[in-house]
């Protein structure tokens, strides 16, 4: 009776270590969203994605581009594709006072999302 008490007790410390941990770094992951586009950032890794959350059933002419103090990175798809349409990538770790901004333009419409 006493064993599985202990290994209950041990399980529960792991499971509430590793959500601990796990807690640590998904609350640097920021969103913001547009009317069509979801981006989210994690400056401490310079990890980002780019999600399309509009309506239209394909994006045609994808491009986007990311300007930085430092930095700028741009990607394309010039493909249509059925949505949604993700992308994801990494920067350089950029320091969290520094406005961050993503500019989208896809079937001849264009918008920006910026982390301030």
């Amino acid at each position: 009776m006493k064993m599985k008490r202990m290994k209950l007790l041990l399980l529960l410390c792991i499971v509430l270590i590793f959500s601990m941990l796990a807690a640590c770094g998904a609350d640097d992951i920021k969103h913001e969203k547009s009317a069509h586009w979801d981006v989210s950032l994690q400056r401490s890794t310079g990890s980002y994605g780019i999600v399309y959350i509009g309506d239209e059933s394909t994006v045609k002419d994808f491009v986007y581009k990311v300007i930085g103090p430092n930095f700028e990175r741009w990607g394309r798809s010039l493909a249509k594709q059925p949505t949604p349409v993700t992308e994801s990538g990494a920067l350089n770790p950029v320091d969290n006072k520094e406005p961050i901004t993503f500019n989208i333009s896809w079937n001849d419409k264009s918008e920006s999302v910026t982390f301030d």
